[in-house]
């Protein structure tokens, strides 16, 4: 095995090209290649490239599964320990502002600090609020990110679903003392819902690497796709993690279920919008 250099042979371009057109390593038309910090090697007539720490689905993404499983479940059996307290979801309670919630305000303020410290300068990391105007405080260079910028968009639709969650997943009525806690609670279960389903763009990217001709045949098509993105297997196993979580901490399993069966479906639909983005990239080149 040796590192890939200057020309490369004939047989190996068209594998060359698909498997190092990654944003930082591209073929160019002579067969020569360029990279950018990349260890490429050479071996039995075919180019691999080690794959990038945070695509790796055993060691990175599936354990940063897990533990996000576990605040999840903390968070939302720590919401349940509150009134449903609507007046948190409506214009009204935050003084200078009559026009913004409690949550929308906490939730945005929680955002900007993060943003200062870089959180959303990572391509797999997305906001509920616009923060792209918040200047970061640390003296670094952004990350070289191994997954495409694409915002997801998925936050309104996060948010009106954990709304409906509450009501059903909380007890009726109003509690102005507990508004404080309430927020705080609903903050923090909405990042790690967030962060969770948007390592979707992780997976998207570590399955487009394993099998790019596959997903490029595909052209973009849904039903296509879903073929080699959906495995019922490991979203059963999902399923019964977060079962055993919420009777570890005391909550109730179908409202556990309900939150994981719908980030599970969110996770699809940013795998498929980000696949559609490789396949475009790939097919313009």
């Amino acid at each position: 095995m040796r590192q890939g250099s200057g020309q490369l042979p004939e047989s190996a371009v068209k594998i060359w090209r698909i498997r190092l057109l990654d944003g930082n390593t591209r073929l160019g038309l002579d067969g020569k290649w360029i990279s950018s910090g990349c260890f490429v090697v050479y071996e039995n007539n075919e180019l691999t490239m080690p794959i990038h720490p945070d695509l790796d689905l055993q060691a990175t993404i599936r354990p940063g599964l897990d533990i996000l499983a576990n605040e999840i479940v903390i968070a939302l059996k720590k919401r349940t320990r509150f009134y449903v307290n609507s007046a948190v979801y409506e214009p009204g309670l935050v003084i200078g502002l009559p026009e913004q919630d409690l949550l929308r305000y906490e939730l945005g303020q929680v955002e900007r600090c993060h943003a200062e410290l870089g959180r959303y300068s990572f391509a797999a990391q997305d906001a509920y609020s616009d923060v792209s105007n918040v200047p970061r405080v640390i003296a670094r260079e952004a990350p070289r990110s191994p997954v495409r910028e694409m915002a997801s968009g998925v936050g309104s639709g996060i948010i009106a679903f954990y709304r409906q969650w509450i009501d059903r997943a909380c007890p009726a009525g109003e509690n102005r003392n507990t508004y404080g806690e309430t927020v705080t609670a609903d903050v923090v279960a909405l990042l790690a819902i967030m962060e969770r389903v948007n390592l979707g763009k992780l997976v998207a990217e570590s399955k487009f690497l394993e099998m790019p001709e596959a997903f490029v045949e595909t052209g973009g098509d849904r039903q296509a796709m879903l073929h080699y993105i959906v495995r019922s297997d490991r979203e059963q196993k999902v399923i019964e993690l977060a079962e055993n979580l919420a009777a570890h901490y005391d909550l109730e399993p179908a409202r556990a279920v309900e939150v994981f069966e719908f980030m599970i479906a969110v996770t699809i639909d940013i795998e498929v919008d980000y696949l559609r983005l490789r396949i475009d990239e790939f097919s313009s080149t």
